[in-house]
């Protein structure tokens, strides 16, 4: 599974996104920086968000990280991934804006953060996201996803990568 998720990755563009995701992406631009400081992005396993977080990366608009690691960030924002979406740890996460002096720090998590102030999104799976999965693994690797009942993004690329040995 590893190597089909690194040729995803390797060749992910603004234009991979569903349309769940380019909602989301929207929603990040809308609450971009102060007051917005701490945003949230929230969805169950295997809704995009990792791949959200990555490609935000990539075209340069944030920082991806895996909690814990906060270090540093190279970029304006930083995008926290797989964060425990209780009080403590979010609260200990708002000082990082300041010290680093970036523009904002968006969390992946599972669950909504539970702070009621906090912008979150929930990222969802719908049947327009699946055809365009779907649609983007054909186009851009010749790969075509088995018309099996999937739950999440992740459970596909797993059953792809064992069916193609990769």
């Amino acid at each position: 599974m590893q190597v089909l998720e690194e040729r995803i990755y390797d060749r992910m563009t603004v234009d991979w996104l569903t349309p769940s995701q380019r909602s989301g992406w929207a929603w990040l631009q809308r609450f971009d920086g102060p007051p917005h400081r701490v945003v949230n992005i929230y969805g169950v396993e295997g809704s995009g968000k990792t791949f959200l977080g990555r490609l935000l990366a990539r075209i340069h608009h944030s920082s991806y990280r895996i909690w814990p690691d906060t270090r540093s960030p190279s970029l304006p924002r930083m995008t926290i991934d797989d964060i425990v979406p209780d009080r403590t740890t979010t609260r200990s996460v708002r000082p990082l804006v300041d010290k680093y002096r970036i523009q904002q720090i968006i969390l992946l998590s599972r669950a909504r953060v539970d702070e009621r102030a906090m912008p979150a999104f929930e990222l969802q799976i719908t049947e327009e996201d699946w055809e365009r999965f779907a649609a983007n693994l054909f186009k851009y690797l010749q790969i075509v996803v088995p018309e099996i009942e999937y739950r999440n993004y992740k459970m596909a690329v797993e059953a792809v990568a064992k069916e193609e040995k990769l």
